[in-house]
């Protein structure tokens, strides 16, 4: 008999947000209650927030799944299947500062326009010079699927889908903190504002070595989904560097998200927060050496995701993140700060009290390594709420981890889109790890007939599979604040400078930019606009990304003072000492 399951589309109910608070709870109990009776409906005719809903029909690919399997399902007339804008170039340039570069994948995406193919033939780096964005693009596939070797592997800063729709990755690796200075960005951003972004499909990608979420799904976002990647490791030894999902303030009708076959391993704190009031199906992955695996909340205030947690593969091994709390050995990998009051509570807590029957487990397998004992416990495949952690409540009684509360239960899954084969848990490790008959394992392993994964990915699925860290808990070399700027030229109390100079500092370490303080006060005044103002991707009056700043018109046979203080992208300053140097008469 074939073991494996699959379900059909729901039809997805609008509610809107901006009635009171009493109405929204008496309507959503109502939605409750319709949808266990129309779920197999076709939904009513009407423009989503960020899209219309794709017609079923052919997946966009072979083997794509979840929500947004029929991207690319009602193409423009002038997109072309079979042609192609090729990258052969590694080089990246600041777009503005710089003369663009052919063949590279900036120019490619920011140069080239419609709808369109890309073939990234790179084999090796291509280090960003700032971030990369697809910004406000329909219809538009980047895949490495064509290179040799391992591929290609985009370092160096964020790479990012904004306001976009029908946008297909595939066999690209992204590991934005290598080669790169900065403490913030993320290695893949999908990122919905004004517009949303519907219909982006993410397959056989590797999204990792970041300093913030390796990977996070944001804002106003229709149907994504993310599949067959490694999403793992992290440069900075406390990264929150796993999956992050949030949405805007309010609930968005087809805000679906997909998860599956993904391996999601080695971070320090958490693995996965989903936040988001939509629905999330999370099926056939593999979770790995985290301290905090899946984490649930209502980043809105009010609405948590309505999700379905099956067939996963959870490996607990590491010592608890959140602290040793009553002798226990563990924390359980699904995890919630559970409220029944909504009248005041911190957006990382989940309200039951609106959004009751909202969260199906099954069919998952967590294996649990006692620390204290040093021993693997046997498989736990029953009692599957069980493995859930009101974190809370505190000092319960009897000691143990307290479960989330049986109104968030829902017993029979959500309905998925048709046609998605969910593999059993006891298989499914191998699958992603390793791969299986006409099965592409998961991460960027070009489609050859001997895929391989490079020595990175490779590390962490060695790691998974045995429950090993790569990642210390501390990483002193990263800290996660700029370094301070060693000054260099001038050197300090010179005399007879020219009027016009150039100030010259060391690059510091985590940096995104350098703010410039020179005047004749000591210390030199900074302005608020520099200071709160993002940081600039070229020269300009008080800042600049390189470790040099020119400097003109000064007044002769005067005492100058200057200071550079380094910025990343969070906003964190160091200052450097304050110089100074007296200007030619």
């Amino acid at each position: 008999m074939d073991r494996r399951s699959s379900l059909r589309p729901v039809a997805v109910l609008s509610l809107s947000l901006s009635l009171s608070l009493s109405l929204s709870l008496s309507l959503m109990l109502c939605a409750l209650t319709i949808r266990s009776t129309v779920a197999e409906d076709p939904p009513e005719p009407q423009e989503y927030p960020c899209g219309s809903v794709p017609v079923e029909g052919t997946p966009v690919f072979t083997g794509a799944m979840g929500w947004a399997k029929f991207a690319f399902h009602n193409p423009p007339q002038n997109y072309n299947p079979n042609s192609w804008v090729e990258v052969t170039h590694p080089a990246d340039y600041i777009p503005g500062v710089e003369t663009p570069i052919q063949h590279t994948l900036r120019y490619a995406i920011e140069q080239t326009t419609g709808p369109r193919n890309i073939k990234v033939l790179v084999n090796g780096e291509i280090t960003l010079r700032t971030g990369l964005t697809i910004s406000n693009q329909s219809y538009v596939k980047i895949t490495g699927e064509f290179a040799t070797g391992s591929g290609p592997t985009i370092t160096g800063s964020e790479f990012r889908i904004h306001d976009s729709n029908n946008i297909v990755l595939r066999y690209m690796r992204f590991r934005s903190s290598i080669n790169a200075p900065n403490h913030c960005a993320r290695s893949l951003l999908v990122w919905g504002e004004d517009e949303g972004c519907n219909d982006i499909i993410i397959d056989h990608c590797s999204i990792g070595a970041s300093r913030d979420d390796n990977i996070a799904v944001s804002g106003k976002i229709c149907r994504v989904t993310v599949q067959n990647c490694i999403i793992g490791g992290a440069v900075k030894g406390t990264s929150f560097a796993g999956i992050g999902s949030e949405p805007t303030l309010g609930f968005l009708p087809n805000e679906n998200i997909t998860f599956c076959r993904n391996l999601i391993t080695n971070t320090f704190a958490r693995q996965l927060i989903f936040g988001s009031g939509g629905r999330v199906d999370f099926f056939n992955n593999v979770v790995a050496v985290g301290a905090t695996h899946l984490e649930l909340c209502a980043l809105d205030g009010v609405n948590g995701p309505k999700m379905n947690i099956i067939n996963n593969f959870f490996r607990t091994t590491n010592v608890p993140y959140w602290g040793d709390r009553n002798g226990l050995y563990y924390e359980d990998p699904i995890r919630a700060k559970v409220v029944e009051d909504t009248s005041s509570f911190g957006s990382d807590e989940l309200p039951w009290s609106t959004n009751e029957d909202s969260i199906h487990i099954s069919g998952n397998i967590f294996m649990r390594r006692d620390w204290k004992n040093d021993l693997w416990e046997e498989p736990h495949t029953s009692d599957q709420w069980d493995f859930t952690c009101d974190a809370n409540v505190q000092n319960p009684d009897p000691s143990g981890e307290p479960n989330f509360p049986t109104h968030l239960k829902r017993d029979t899954a959500w309905t998925m889109p048709s046609g998605d084969t969910i593999e059993d848990a006891e298989d499914i490790e191998n699958i992603v790890l390793n791969g299986a008959t006409n099965v592409i394992g998961a991460g960027c392993r070009l489609p050859l007939s001997d895929p391989e994964l490079d020595d990175y990915d490779q590390d962490l699925v060695d790691a998974a599979e045995v429950g090993d860290r790569l990642y210390p808990f501390l990483a002193p070399d990263n800290n996660g604040f700029p370094g301070i700027p060693t000054l260099l030229l001038p050197v300090n109390g010179a005399t007879g400078v020219s009027t016009n100079v150039t100030l010259t500092w060391q690059a510091s370490d985590e940096t995104d930019c350098y703010l410039v303080g020179i005047g004749t006060s000591n210390p030199p005044t900074l302005s608020s606009q520099c200071l709160e103002a993002p940081c600039c991707t070229g020269p300009s009056q008080c800042c600049t990304p390189y470790n040099s700043h020119d400097v003109s018109s000064l007044q002769g046979d005067t005492t100058y003072y200057w200071q550079i203080v380094s910025r990343d992208s969070c906003g964190q300053f160091a200052y450097s000492e304050v110089r100074s140097f007296t200007t030619a008469p």
